[in-house]
């Protein structure tokens, strides 16, 4: 043998073709799958509404910011009846944890908001991750999106964790028998708590589209409120209300501030 090959078995056909059944799946993810965008925000909270929704103060405005992946009980409110106690002891804990903390928001871009013009966010209190430890202390469970996230199997984990140990809403003898997700379909829940905000987001959104505002025609407009830039002369830039306006001179001084192109 040679020293060129000494040491070197070359595979056999059936090697080789077991080689590349194992490493095709491999290439085809790293291929194929999309890549996650995301941006950072930092806010205060100003509300706790339940286990998954907050009220946070970001840049000057208030969002309803939803916890991402996460499903909590559902609050009693007013006649509506919720899931209680659990509803109550979900909102009970993510206060201890959040209410009145500045918190940092973890937000990908390709699912920003939820039908109801909620902010989707992974919430910090550094080192706190916040949707994770409401899932494993057992006040909320762990609600994959069609989309999943990039701490999703985090909070996988987080569940199966709160599951096997009794924890909360899995507790062993008093445990909740129906995730909120059932409770709001059976119980039509969102159709009862939400409808006031409809008219919001929709009056906001007919007042953008058909008001124009005067414009400076060489600057970049960014809407603070929606985190996205319009390009000079663009019909979206006359769109956005003034007091929600900044000004850059290039698409990369925007882009490095946090704000994205808007779509055409």
């Amino acid at each position: 043998m040679s020293k060129k090959n000494r040491g070197f078995i070359a595979p056999s056909g059936c090697e080789f073709f077991l080689l590349r059944i194992l490493f095709l799946p491999l290439v085809v993810s790293l291929v194929f799958t999309p890549p996650v965008f995301a941006k950072t925000l930092y806010g205060k909270v100003l509300k706790v509404f339940d286990g998954d929704t907050f009220l946070v103060l970001l840049q000057g405005q208030e969002e309803h910011v939803r916890l991402r992946e996460i499903d909590a009980p559902e609050v009693t409110n007013r006649n509506k009846i919720g899931q209680e106690p659990w509803g109550r002891r979900a909102k009970e804990f993510a206060q201890s944890r959040a209410r009145g903390k500045t918190v940092r928001l973890e937000v990908e871009e390709r699912d920003e908001r939820d039908k109801y013009h909620r902010l989707l966010a992974y919430v910090f209190l550094d080192p706190i991750f916040i949707n994770r430890e409401m899932v494993s202390s057992g006040n909320a469970f762990f609600y994959p999106g069609v989309i999943r996230g990039k701490h999703a199997a985090e909070l996988q984990e987080a569940e199966d964790f709160a599951r096997e140990t009794g924890l909360g809403v899995w507790d062993k003898k008093n445990g909740l028998q129906e995730r909120p997700q059932e409770f709001r379909s059976r119980t039509h829940w969102e159709e009862r708590f939400f409808p006031k905000f409809r008219p919001l987001f929709r009056d906001e959104k007919n007042k953008s589209s058909s008001k124009d505002y005067p414009v400076l025609t060489d600057k970049i407009v960014a809407n603070k409120r929606s985190m996205v830039y319009h390009l000079p002369g663009s019909p979206g830039a006359a769109r956005v209300s003034p007091r929600n306006r900044i000004f850059f001179d290039t698409p990369e001084e925007a882009e490095k501030a946090g704000f994205r192109r808007a779509k055409s």
